[in-house]
């Protein structure tokens, strides 16, 4: 799928229809690898893939989503924020273009189980993920919609 195409076809998915596959999901953990991160501190980042059902049986908000990708840093400011969220939306992006459903989720941050997500690091991010019935399709997105201010 064409970048911008792409772009302007990305939706919260909220409905999945199964379980992506490893390959899927490798494309999507390499995107979210080629994610920036503040001053290149990688290893103060970690991805955890949640595909356990009793354990996405305990998160709140994830749709029935088969697949859960906890973003977490070391003691995160706001850089690390920042950071998890272009990390995020690689993972969105990377998805959507093999057809996989996918939706930003902040609420399921505070119901994740204790050691799940590696110690002394913070879950920021989270994204559910899955197959999904949803098509992508191109929409017409306004310039205006986020009012833009230019200064020359």
């Amino acid at each position: 799928m064409e970048t911008l195409n792409m772009i302007s076809s990305r939706k919260a998915i909220r409905e999945y229809s199964g379980q992506m596959t490893a390959e899927q999901l490798n494309k999507i953990l390499i995107a979210a690898n080629a994610g920036p991160v503040g001053m290149g501190n990688y290893d103060d980042y970690r991805l955890t893939v949640i595909q356990n059902s009793k354990v996405l049986a305990k998160l709140n908000n994830i749709y029935d989503a088969p697949t859960v990708i906890v973003i977490s840093a070391k003691n995160p400011s706001r850089m690390e924020y920042i950071s998890s969220g272009a990390i995020a939306h690689n993972i969105e992006l990377a998805a959507e273009d093999q057809g996989v459903g996918a939706n930003y989720n902040m609420a399921c941050i505070s119901s994740i189980p204790d050691g799940v997500v590696p110690e002394f690091f913070k879950p920021l991010f989270a994204v559910t993920l899955g197959q999904t019935n949803e098509k992508f399709v191109d929409r017409k997105i306004s310039l205006g919609r986020i009012k833009t201010n230019t200064v020359k």
